[in-house]
């Protein structure tokens, strides 16, 4: 007798999603290797053995309870799915809503052109007994008759709706609702905990031979060490909570050499794969305040990060999706700099640093992420969606949905939906953060010449050439104020500076090839 054939996609690994049947007898289970889409972008080779070594554990974990489960290699997911499908017969396809644009577009054409056959239930992937917290109907409602979208006021709706660190009367424990003031330590000269290594197994090792010998992709296989099954997980759920979690909050925005992990969760990768759910680590923040292994600051900060970003970035992506793509609000069309495929390019410390963790790692964390390569993107003019990609394509837990919000609403300011003014920086913030300018050839208290810190002159570059455009923001008034005190010969000597080093960018010697919708 025929089934439903269930299609559990890449980032749908969890037994308790809709994409899984509650008995084995109650249907077949198909897993694709998307040839399409392992191409699509030069994707990290560590990420790639993560998401295929996930799926393959996730896979035998289903047998091994009894499930009937398939993993097929076929050119896309569609084609995978309709060759299960054609092959055992089945009498539906159950599927989520896709976590992203290119392969949603591609079972909505499914379902138009009746590809498999047969009809198409697809779950929404927010909401009671799903991954994210609400639907997608339900952050629509919440945007609906708004003007500009603000996180803040998204969180505490969020906060309120669930619950999180309320007192009796439903205000937030602690009197406010961001404690963030009280989380930008650096951190010279403290010792950061060492972060529990997930040695692989010989299925992890097989996919690490088979990806080793891939070309045109960004990193290498050796040193993989990211959990890829939900036990591991959840240990590393536990390692943090034991270990890291008390220091979180003080530390999260440090940066330091040879420290790419800090004291962060690094939890990103198996969330985002669906090995640990949010609802989970938002109840084990507040269990560890509750019982004082947290302080409050530390749980309030990474309770924002995962009740509040994590989703508010999943329901911007949707709301603006596809134009989000294409939006550049600055014009910035600059390529982007072949340092960030090859960081020992670069004579900046942060980010031969800080791209070359991500280059060994597949990983960097969200200060690193934005005030360092983001912000270095912005200030130069790079192409949103040229960064975009590199993000996409070089963090283990990037995929469109949660990298292109973050990159063009945040991180470049391609897109103004959410932000109300660029996350621009002078070196300064970077020497006040982390140890990187240390032993840097530049000098960051220079502004001018050849061993001024580009991170200085490019700042004043970029908001001398927008002016027009940022000099009424009251919030960057003041630094106008500041950049007129200099006399005209000053400015000329900054913004020549600037421009010499913009002139000494160049691109990666041979491009490297994206197809958003490949897949």
């Amino acid at each position: 007798m025929s089934k439903p054939a269930y299609f559990v996609a890449p980032w749908d690994l969890s037994v308790s999603l809709p994409c899984v049947p509650d008995d084995p007898a109650d249907g077949t289970v198909v897993l694709v290797e998307s040839v399409a889409k392992g191409k699509a972008l030069p994707y990290h080779k560590k990420k790639l053995v993560l998401v295929l070594s996930a799926m393959h554990h996730f896979a035998a974990r289903l047998e091994a309870e009894g499930y009937d489960v398939e993993i097929v290699n076929a050119p896309t997911y569609v084609d995978g799915i309709r060759q299960h499908v054609r092959e055992r017969g089945a009498t539906k396809v159950v599927a989520m809503e896709p976590r992203e644009w290119g392969l949603s577009r591609a079972l909505d054409r499914a379902e138009e052109e009746d590809t498999f056959g047969v009809p198409l239930e697809r779950h929404d992937d927010g909401g009671e007994g799903s991954h994210f917290f609400l639907t997608r109907a339900e952050f629509a409602k919440w945007v609906k008759g708004k003007k500009q979208l603000r996180m803040a006021d998204f969180y505490r709706f969020m906060r309120k709706r669930y619950g999180y660190l309320l007192d009796a009367k439903g205000n937030p424990v602690g009197g406010k609702w961001s404690l963030d003031a009280e989380n930008r330590q650096h951190a010279k000269g403290v010792e950061p905990p060492r972060a529990t290594a997930y040695e692989p197994d010989a299925m992890t090792r097989r996919i690490m031979e088979r990806v080793a010998k891939w070309k045109h992709r960004f990193g290498e296989v050796d040193g993989f060490d990211w959990p890829v099954t939900r036990e591991d997980a959840l240990a590393q759920l536990d390692d943090f909570f034991t270990g890291r979690a008390a220091d979180f909050g003080r530390y999260q925005d440090a940066m330091l050499t040879g420290q790419p992990f800090m004291w962060h969760a690094l939890l990103s990768p198996a969330i985002n794969l669906s090995l640990v759910s949010p609802r989970e680590v938002c109840d084990r923040i507040v269990e560890a305040y509750e019982a004082g292994r947290m302080p409050l600051a530390s749980a309030e900060g990474l309770l924002r990060q995962i009740l509040g970003w994590r989703e508010f970035i999943r329901g911007v992506y949707w709301h603006q999706m596809p134009g989000l793509r294409t939006d550049n609000l600055l014009g910035a069309k600059r390529d982007l700099p072949g340092f960030f495929w090859a960081p020992e390019q670069t004579e900046m410390r942060c980010l031969r640093e800080s791209i070359g963790q991500v280059e060994r790692h597949g990983y960097a964390h969200h200060i690193q992420r934005l005030m360092v390569q983001g912000n270095f993107a912005m200030l130069a003019g790079i192409d949103p969606l040229q960064i975009s990609h590199w993000f996409w394509a070089a963090f283990v837990d990037a995929y469109e949905w949660v990298e292109l919000p973050n990159v063009h609403g945040m991180a470049v300011y391609a897109n103004d939906a959410f932000t109300t003014k660029p996350y621009a920086a002078s070196g300064n913030y970077i020497h006040k953060m982390s140890d990187y300018c240390g032993g840097c050839r530049y000098d960051v208290k220079q502004r001018t010449g050849e061993d001024a810190c580009p991170f200085n002159a490019l700042f004043w570059h970029f908001l001398d050439r927008h002016r027009e455009r940022f000099e009424a923001n009251h919030r960057l008034r003041v630094l106008y104020g500041n950049w007129d005190r200099n006399d005209e010969s000053e400015k000329g000597r900054i913004l020549a500076t600037a421009q010499r080093f913009l002139d000494g960018l160049e691109p990666p010697p041979e491009p490297w090839s994206f197809e958003d919708d490949a897949g």
